[in-house]
């Protein structure tokens, strides 16, 4: 299976709800699809759908190219978590149609970055003071705070106590020592070694 059949079984898993901030906006079947039953929205409260649509590049957006702007997000985030799980083209066929849930809680942390940071470096600066200096600073506080001590921490929570990048980090691990390391790598014989 390539890199691309992969981003097919995926780019579904988790979905869009219309969480109703942004009105006369319907989503399309493709953004509200979700295998997994998770959603983007249930990971950080600065990521809704009001926030996308504030932040993104067209002032005024229709509902076709706002949805088709969610498509694009979805895919693009599925294709960089691909890229910094697997460091080869080609992966074993049941890989991922075996274990897809492995890559919910990776894809969902990495769409909180993407729209994190689209909110933090958004160009377009918006009418109303909804999304103020204070705000973005507790975002990127969030975001890319560093995980303390995990010694000093006991207990279920020391997950939550980290930033959302640290723990994209730890769940990226988490999947990369699950499928193995998915390397090219060049067999190596040494003098003697039966072939």
């Amino acid at each position: 299976m390539t890199l691309k059949e992969a981003k097919v079984i995926l780019v579904d898993r988790l979905g869009w709800r219309d969480d109703k901030t942004v009105e006369n906006m319907i989503l399309d079947a493709t953004n509200l699809k979700t295998d997994s039953e998770r959603y983007f929205q249930s990971e950080h409260s600065a990521i809704t759908l009001e926030n996308i649509r504030d932040c993104q590049p067209q002032k005024e957006i229709s509902a076709k190219d706002f949805n088709t702007y969610l498509t694009n997000l979805t895919v693009q985030c599925v294709i960089q978590v691909l890229g910094d799980v697997f460091e080869k083209d080609y992966l074993h066929d049941d890989l991922l149609t075996l274990y897809p849930t492995a890559f919910d809680e990776v894809i969902s942390l990495k769409m909180v970055i993407n729209v994190s940071e689209l909110i933090m470096t958004s160009s377009r600066k918006n009418q109303i003071k909804r999304l103020t200096d204070a705000f973005i600073g507790k975002l990127n506080y969030d975001i890319f705070r560093d995980a303390p001590n995990k010694f000093a921490i006991r207990g279920a929570n020391y997950r939550h106590s980290m930033g959302i990048s640290s723990r994209y980090n730890v769940a990226l691990r988490s999947v990369q020592r699950r499928f193995g390391t998915q390397k090219n790598m060049l067999k190596v014989h040494t003098r003697g070694q039966a072939v």
